[in-house]
């Protein structure tokens, strides 16, 4: 049923929806970067956000309270890759912020860097799965099994040595689009980031873009932020890999990264013909009543 819902939820009727949604009181747009506004590739370095998609967020940053990226890259990467200034950049699924003196960490995050790392040594010793990439982003990593000769069979294997490992260190796994990720054993994530996100901005509605299991945690903060009074939409990006949850929780969904980049033209499209308009009313008005 949801992904006959997919379908009707196209970019050109969803941009309307959503520019009805941010058109009043303080509005902000977050989105994920992989599998969102850039496609899925082999290997993160190769990752590029698409022109239209970058441009239509610098478009959006003029007209919103907020835009921001939440990114489970480090929020230098993230930052590097979408390269438009005057957003808000979270990375590490919530751990880590941009700051005005640089990244940094979330205290609590802290501790558990160099037990990743050597629970990151070990997988590394253990395993002899060619094409696995091993990704240390400090506060979390990342195993990347997308290029292995047989994907379902490496991915077995990482869980197995993880489930010697990586669990008696305390550490959290979740599971993504061929990916396999190591996390601290905190509350924060992509979801507390977008929850921290509407207080530190007083945002009054919000749209959260996402692909992937840990999009799942902010589709899930939209739906507490409803019942606080915040109007929200979560959108998920539905691909064959897209996990049932993002399915299940998002509140429409678009086809591709593609249809993404088209979704936020179309957005900033509506929003800066509302504002001219708006601006020609109350334009009239004051020659009406001068």
């Amino acid at each position: 049923m949801y992904e006959s819902a997919s379908f009707r939820n196209n970019a050109a009727e969803l941009a309307g929806r959503v520019v009805g949604l941010l058109r009043g009181g303080r509005a902000g747009l977050v989105t994920d970067v992989d599998g969102t506004i850039s496609p899925i590739v082999e290997r993160p370095e190769q990752a590029i956000v698409l022109p239209g998609a970058r441009e239509a967020l610098a478009r959006l940053a003029n007209r919103l309270a907020l835009v921001a990226v939440v990114s489970g890259r480090t929020v230098a990467d993230a930052h590097k890759l979408v390269g438009v200034d005057g957003l808000t950049y979270v990375g590490n699924h919530g751990l880590e912020i941009l700051s005005e003196r640089g990244p940094e960490l979330v205290p609590e995050a802290r501790p558990w860097v160099p037990r990743i790392a050597a629970v990151l040594d070990d997988v590394a010793r253990m395993h002899a799965i060619p094409g696995v990439l091993i990704e240390n982003k400090g506060a979390t990593a990342s195993l990347h099994y997308r290029m292995t000769p047989d994907p379902d069979q490496a991915r077995r294997e990482l869980l197995a040595i993880l489930a010697r490992r990586a669990i008696t260190s305390g550490l959290r796994i979740e599971e993504g689009r061929m990916v396999i990720n190591l996390l601290p054993p905190l509350t924060v994530t992509k979801g507390s980031a977008v929850s921290w996100l509407v207080r530190e901005h007083r945002l009054e509605r919000l749209v959260y873009l996402g692909d992937d299991i840990t999009d799942a945690h902010a589709f899930r903060a939209l739906a507490v932020l409803r019942q606080s009074g915040v109007r929200t939409l979560g959108i998920g990006v539905v691909a064959p890999e897209t996990p049932p949850s993002v399915r299940q929780l998002a509140d429409a969904c678009v086809a591709s990264v593609r249809e993404v980049a088209e979704l936020l033209c179309r957005t900033a499209d509506g929003l800066e013909s509302s504002g001219t308009m708006e601006s020609r009313e109350a334009l009239a008005a004051g020659e009406i009543d001068g």
